[in-house]
């Protein structure tokens, strides 16, 4: 009898263990990495702080000043398309996950961003093993949204790569597709995306701008698409030595500045 019920009492244990681990979202299971937020980002500062020059000459800078000048511009198309996704997927961070009922991880949290409170409730979920699907809802009070897709993702599953997907908060009966990045980051500097606009607001749809940073050397492309030109701009964040490259600027040529941001001839 009592050999019996052992057999009974293991057999029953065997059965949990392996439940336990087919389901690819128990208890005790840990939540996904959370992608980082320079997933979201494009770092165009070394393009804004000029430093006074240290050169006995007095010599031109307008290479930089029109590198400046495209940088801003790539900044404000970034700035449109990613300031706010950024802001709730950094706000993340601080929130914990719970298990759903539908047995996937939830963040629920709240940011506020010019004057207006983001009520965001951030779901991930397990496709295979080796992606993770991200979904971000958010409601807002005063833009008359209720739990409203915002953007979504797909990651691998130590958040270094994936592509981002931003919709339309002005329409609110369809999911139309505003932007999408996709991104590498290994590291604060190791990073590299590539946004591509992919509506009509603000006149910049076909447009995408490449950026990386290899831990030295920051590296922005921009197309436009409405003119079919592409501009390149690169710096040494060591040395603030650059270049930019545009159709429009200097014959086409390559024109470069030294570490004093004055203009010098290219190597």
């Amino acid at each position: 009898m009592l050999y019996k019920r052992l057999t009974v009492f293991v057999a029953v244990l065997v059965l949990l263990t392996i439940s336990c681990t087919d389901n690819p979202a128990t208890i005790s299971e840990k939540p996904p990495q959370l992608p980082p937020v320079n997933s979201m980002e494009m770092d165009f500062s070394n393009f804004q702080h000029k430093q006074k020059s240290t050169g006995a000459n007095n010599l031109s800078t307008d290479n930089f000043t029109r590198a400046s000048g495209a940088a801003l511009l790539m900044k404000g198309i970034v700035g449109l398309n990613l300031a706010i996704p950024k802001l709730l997927l950094k706000a993340a961070q601080n929130a914990d996950a719970q298990l759903n009922d539908a047995s996937k991880w939830e963040w629920n949290y709240s940011k506020t961003s010019d004057s207006n409170t983001y009520s965001v409730r951030l779901v991930a979920s397990r496709n295979g093993n080796d992606k993770v699907n991200w979904e971000f809802y958010v409601t807002s009070t005063n833009l008359g949204l209720e739990d409203q897709l915002f953007f979504s993702g797909t990651t691998n599953t130590d958040g270094t790569s994936g592509i981002w997907t931003y919709y339309s908060l002005q329409n609110t009966n369809s999911q139309e597709v505003v932007s999408q990045i996709n991104w590498t980051v290994n590291g604060s500097n190791d990073v590299s995306l590539k946004l591509e606009v992919k509506s009509d607001r603000n006149n910049h749809q076909g447009d995408f701008i490449e950026y990386t940073f290899d831990g030295t050397l920051k590296t922005a492309t921009y197309y436009d698409a409405s003119s079919g030109e592409t501009t390149k701009i690169q710096i040494n964040v060591n040395t603030h030595a650059g270049y930019i490259s545009s159709p429009n600027y200097n014959s086409g040529e390559k024109a470069c500045w030294d570490s004093n941001y004055q203009d010098t001839t290219c190597s």
